[in-house]
């Protein structure tokens, strides 16, 4: 097995802790960052090294320079700048792929938008432990993760 280096980007610690926990326990996952809460987006590096606030052009750098396999990203709704971030990693880092990190709050037309920045899948952060380490392995493959109504919606964008 190939280990498979994932980041996860979202400032709610007890999110971040559930889906940390969860991708910790396949034994082909290495979890690489965390977002730390506060105002704004916050990465810090691999345990072990000093804690180090940055905002968006900063987290660009370091994903750059860690290279993550996989970044799970939270999408807030309420942010439109999530979706220059999301393009820009698209372009500055095309080695790790992005996965959108919902909730029920979130309207398809901006996880559609979301995907057309860069995002390579979406995943409910209510999702079943199961599907956050079935994600790894499908998008590290190259793949997308999206639900079947959604792969539709895309479809139809595409064809119309």
């Amino acid at each position: 097995m190939q280990m498979v280096t994932v980041a996860i980007a979202d400032t709610d610690p007890g999110r971040r802790a559930r889906v940390e926990q969860v991708l910790q326990e396949g034994p082909d996952i290495k979890v690489l960052t965390n977002i730390l809460p506060g105002e704004g987006r916050y990465l810090m590096d691999q345990p072990g090294e000093p804690d180090a606030a940055v905002n968006g052009k900063d987290m660009v750098e370091r994903i750059g320079r860690m290279k993550p396999r996989i970044l799970f990203f939270h999408l807030d709704p309420s942010a439109g700048a999530d979706f220059a971030l999301l393009e820009t990693l698209h372009r500055q880092c095309p080695e790790t792929f992005v996965v959108l990190l919902t909730d029920k709050t979130v309207k398809e037309e901006l996880i559609m938008q979301a995907l057309a920045s860069g995002a390579r899948g979406c995943l409910s952060h209510e999702a079943e432990p199961f599907y956050f380490l079935k994600a790894v392995r499908v998008i590290d493959r190259g793949e997308i993760w999206v639900t079947r109504r959604m792969l539709g919606k895309i479809m139809d964008k595409v064809l119309h």
